[in-house]
């Protein structure tokens, strides 16, 4: 690229010496130059800025631009389609971005393969962080410049029980009092689930976080025809 600029360069002297402009004319070519190794300039250092249209959105953390490549919210976790609070949580986001164009800053990979990228409005308004404060998704990470920000949002989202947070999506407490068999994922492997009865050790600790796909069962036989297993902390 470099070297392109350089060329277009001398060929712009050439141009001026063989028809002999005058020094206005030379200074206007320079100005074009410049202009050019500005542009070159942002490239180099703004590769992971894209400015793109929305057509689809997904769920509350996932969409399509018009290549139809998917794109996910950086920092921000979403309730699967059929959890408590997914319909609500895509209307959102659907509201907020379908069909508009977005800026999309910091792309990048996630342990799955998928591109992840920080999404603003033209306004300026920062999608993730809106989803994040409102409850319409849960913070689980960001480390960028908006560590503190999306902190900040998730604690206020938590602390106001908002959204995914509220009293119909984060229990303590089953709202069938003959059905109080716990079901949990495991935080670091979502594959692995566990069921917890009332005699279980830290059973009064463990949120039922439905939004996750978490859930009461009213037996341990529910519970197992569910893919869940007793908890180590059961005995």
């Amino acid at each position: 690229m470099v070297k392109k600029l350089i060329s277009i360069g001398t060929i712009l002297v050439v141009v001026v010496k063989a028809k002999n402009l005058h020094w206005k004319s030379y200074f206007v070519y320079l100005l074009v130059l410049l202009s050019l190794f500005c542009l070159f300039f942002f490239y180099q250092h703004n590769p992971s800025i894209v400015y793109d249209k929305v057509v689809e959105v997904v769920d509350g953390d996932t969409f399509f631009i018009q290549n139809r490549q998917p794109i996910r919210l950086y920092g921000v976790n979403a309730p699967e389609l059929g959890n408590c609070y997914s319909e609500e949580s895509k209307n959102e986001l659907t509201k907020m971005i379908l069909g508009k164009e977005v800026r999309l800053t910091g792309l990048q990979s996630d342990h799955y393969g998928r591109v992840v990228a920080d999404i603003y409005l033209k306004d300026g308004t920062y999608i993730n962080l809106h989803m994040v404060k409102d409850g319409y998704t849960a913070y689980i990470r960001a480390y960028d410049q908006n560590i503190v920000k999306m902190k900040e949002a998730g604690d206020y989202a938590r602390q106001n029980k908002l959204g995914i947070f509220s009293t119909s999506c984060f229990q303590t407490e089953p709202e069938n009092p003959k059905c109080k068999i716990k079901g949990n994922l495991d935080e670091k492997n979502p594959d692995l689930k566990f069921y917890l009865k009332p005699s279980c050790a830290y059973y009064d600790s463990v949120v039922v976080e439905k939004y996750l796909g978490e859930q009461w069962f009213c037996s341990e036989e529910e519970a197992i025809r569910a893919g869940f297993t007793k908890s180590p902390n059961c005995k």
